[in-house]
């Protein structure tokens, strides 16, 4: 392992076994994130997202079917080889996530208070005086106006975009190296969105900690992240630093998605590009290139031999036969 890497990924691949047969949700994905760094991972639903980072924390079930195979070294070592005591002492103490829809995720029958400070008292070892005390510093750090009155409130008392404070003071209360954010803007208004953006980019800053970012909005992607993997049916298909990946996509289903972002200098009333089919299912992954039934410039080769993930240069990685074909601009087009 790298020593400059909080994170290293090999090899992950995600099983779950069902009643139609082992289906595989995450497959050979391979990544690292550096200490201070934030990571997007951005594409459809179903290609693998949730899945990989639920897997890094091992926050499958024993009833849900899942096998984890590969290798996940945090700070050198495995989480995969941890029991589940010694993953219990990582799950939101050194590495935190916080999931896209805080209503569901908040228990409605605690405060919010008591939510913060339940984890603090399980890691820090606080007593229940002094984690409410600093249950109330992560609400003022958020944020949230009159802390010590919020944190007596329930879930249903306050606005979607001050669940996600909670979810965030929460995730973040005891100073993780390492925070995992599912779509942390996804049930939320544009302007709280912006909101909920810009705090998470301060925090960072003033906590120092690295961030995996999963989201289906390349405009968040933009403003917060550094280095970009795009998924798609549980595989890595590109991955680029910010800078690479907007100003020259290499993968047709990478370019898919951007053209699919409304231009607001385009023409009034222009129809929106959109990718052709559908995502296949799990029970019937394509033989070849995975995005092949979907892509204009697929071709025999590309219908029987899977590509691998092969570096464009340093600072970008793509998973297609014909990526040259696809100009700087990322010009293909895809209609």
């Amino acid at each position: 392992m790298n020593q400059s890497n909080l994170l290293e990924v090999r090899q992950l691949k995600t099983h779950f076994a069902t009643e139609r047969g082992r289906v595989t949700a995450v497959d050979g994905v391979s990544f690292h994130v550096n200490a201070g760094e934030t990571i997007g991972v951005v594409g459809e639903s179903g290609c693998g997202k949730s899945v990989t980072s639920s897997s890094i924390l091992r926050l499958f079930g024993k009833n849900s079917g899942a096998t984890i195979e590969g290798e996940i070294f945090f700070e050198g070592t495995d989480l995969l080889r941890m029991t589940i005591d010694e993953i219990q002492g990582i799950r939101g103490n050194m590495i935190s996530m916080i999931f896209q829809d805080p209503m569901s995720s908040l228990n409605p029958v605690f405060t919010i208070g008591n939510q913060i400070a339940e984890s603090i008292m399980l890691h820090q070892k606080l007593s229940k005086k002094d984690a409410m005390d600093k249950a109330i510093e992560m609400l003022r750090m958020v944020g949230i106006a009159s802390p010590e009155k919020r944190v007596y409130d329930y879930p249903h008392q306050l606005s979607g975009g001050m669940r996600q404070r909670v979810m965030i003071a929460m995730g973040l209360s005891c100073k993780p190296k390492l925070l995992i954010a599912d779509e942390p803007t996804t049930a939320l208004d544009v302007t709280i969105q912006a909101q909920i953006v810009d705090l998470m980019i301060e925090l960072k800053e003033r906590l120092q900690m690295s961030i995996i970012l999963i989201t289906h909005d390349l405009g968040v992607v933009a403003e917060m992240c550094d280095r970009v993997l795009v998924m798609y049916l549980g595989q890595i298909v590109e991955e680029a630093t910010v800078d690479s990946l907007f100003q020259s996509p290499r993968h047709p289903y990478t370019i898919g998605l951007m053209k699919s972002i409304p231009d607001l200098e385009g023409e009034r009333g222009a129809p929106l590009h959109v990718i052709e089919g559908v995502v296949p299912s799990l029970y019937q992954v394509p033989m070849g290139c995975r995005f092949a039934p979907r892509c204009h410039l697929a071709d025999h080769k590309c219908r029987e031999q899977a590509p691998k993930l092969l570096p464009v240069h340093e600072e970008q990685k793509v998973r297609c036969w014909h990526y040259e074909k696809v100009n700087a601009q990322g010009g293909l087009s895809l209609a």
